[in-house]
């Protein structure tokens, strides 16, 4: 993918109608790359439309301490053959790097139904010490990815309001 041709996915029009609940993610729920992911740690939004090309999924990773926990969020725009192309990959590791962003971008690779391993790392600023297990610090990571992937948050959602 081109710088080119990833600015055109950032800046395409794309809306999250409410803020994101999160529940409890069973295996074999979700299609590829996510088909494995479940269990009693992960909670995850299911995928959800932010525009008729483009779909975002969330998840976090609880654990005993904060250092365990994790936040995860996806942006992928659909192929013609209703697979799932993705596009930004954004990280939240309080053990390490802190918030942290993978795109395809100068990479030749087919990451059709697969996640960013090994495509280029961007590092992005956020608060430390945010915990994916306290629902006002989830909020603000859902924001940050939010912001880094241009998605346009509901205007009318109280929570949002008061972090946006």
């Amino acid at each position: 993918m081109t710088p080119h041709e990833l600015r055109h996915h950032k800046l395409a029009a794309k809306h999250l109608n409410e803020t994101p609940v999160f529940k409890p993610q069973k295996r074999n729920k979700l299609p590829k790359p996510f088909k494995n992911l479940g269990g009693s740690r992960i909670e995850s939004t299911g995928l959800i439309d932010v525009s008729m090309d483009h779909v975002a999924f969330m998840y976090w990773r609880d654990g005993q301490i904060l250092t365990d926990r994790a936040f995860y969020g996806y942006l992928f725009c659909r192929l013609a053959n209703s697979s799932l192309s993705p596009i930004f990959e954004f990280h939240w590791h309080p053990s390490h790097k802190g918030f942290h962003c993978k795109t395809p971008c100068h990479t030749s690779n087919n990451y059709a139904d697969r996640v960013l391993q090994q495509a280029p790392e961007l590092a992005m600023r956020t608060e430390h010490n945010l915990d994916p297990k306290i629902v006002s610090d989830r909020l603000k990571l859902i924001i940050a990815f939010c912001q880094g992937c241009g998605i346009s948050l509901p205007d009318n959602d109280a929570d949002t309001k008061t972090l946006w």
